[in-house]
């Protein structure tokens, strides 16, 4: 018998992604032996303790890692469960077998892409903005940008007492009434950070779809459908951000350090050449003149 810490213990499970799990853990969702935990060190015995998530037991028992990606709809919160019983992607997924979380979020009103895994490690990769993984997205804005607003943006400036990263903007098209498609990669998560900055800028968002996680697109996948990542995309995926999951016990400061080709030092001077996976902007779904 052995003793591992509570988050490690989670992690090893697959129950979330690690932010979600400390969340989880301070709100008091775990029980350790009888007894709710609220700290991610406490000791779990194993084999010995049983842990308990709302109640339900979670076993350790080592599962493969799987990824999937979902074309969530608007009108869907992205997690598994929702206070306000509004549906979520859980009953979207109901057919997947392996037990696997959202990374990341992506709001109510919006929809596109989102990855599912039950690789923890990965998730928090993909989630720290300190590893520059891109985020592309398709939006509809009201009005028209001009020179001096797109290049603040891809200048990065402060919003809410933050500075944000640049962003990389390609316009797309112009709509009858005047409204414009954009296609916008940024490299971090701040919760409504596009809507937030455009609106900042004076051109609300109106439309939002994601359409890429660095080097996994949406593709041609219907509105809630899902589909299982194949094991080239996952490993070219690794391979194109450095990503190496670390041995047992090791951290993952010397995968950072090894990581000189991130989108840190991303340049979105005019003219300058930076490779983002496309999707093709599809007319049927977003029209050339539309209002």
């Amino acid at each position: 018998m052995r003793e591992i810490k509570l988050q490690r213990f989670l992690q090893e499970c697959g129950v979330a992604s690690r932010r979600d799990i400390r969340r989880w853990i301070h709100e008091g969702r775990f029980q350790v032996a009888g007894r709710a935990v609220t700290d991610p060190n406490h000791p779990v015995r194993h084999p010995g303790d049983e842990v308990r998530l709302d109640g339900r037991p979670l076993r350790r028992a080592p599962q493969a890692r799987s990824y999937f990606i979902l074309n969530k709809p608007a009108g869907v919160v992205s997690t598994l469960s929702d206070p306000e019983g509004r549906p979520t992607v859980a009953a979207l997924i109901r057919r997947i077998r392996e037990r696997v979380f959202p990374v990341g979020r992506l709001d109510f009103h919006s929809d596109g892409l989102m990855l599912l895994t039950n690789d923890g490690e990965l998730a928090n990769f993909i989630l720290s903005a300190r590893n520059g993984v891109p985020k592309t997205y398709l939006l509809k804005i009201k009005g028209e940008l001009s020179e001096a607003e797109r290049g603040k943006l891809e200048r990065g400036f402060v919003l809410e007492g933050e500075r944000l990263n640049p962003f990389v903007i390609e316009p797309q098209s112009r709509t009858s009434a005047g409204n414009s498609w954009l296609r916008v990669t940024i490299t971090e998560g701040k919760k409504h950070i596009l809507r937030k900055a455009f609106q900042f800028s004076g051109h609300p968002v109106e439309k939002l779809r994601r359409v890429a996680i660095g080097g996994i697109t949406l593709g041609k996948l219907p509105p809630g459908e899902w589909r299982e990542l194949r094991e080239e995309e996952v490993e070219s995926f690794k391979r194109q951000y450095r990503f190496n999951a670390p041995a047992s016990g090791k951290k993952q400061g010397r995968m950072r350090e090894d990581r000189g080709a991130g989108l840190e030092n991303l340049s979105v001077r005019r003219g300058s050449t930076y490779h983002v996976p496309r999707t093709k902007l599809k007319t049927k779904a977003f029209p050339q003149r539309t209002k």
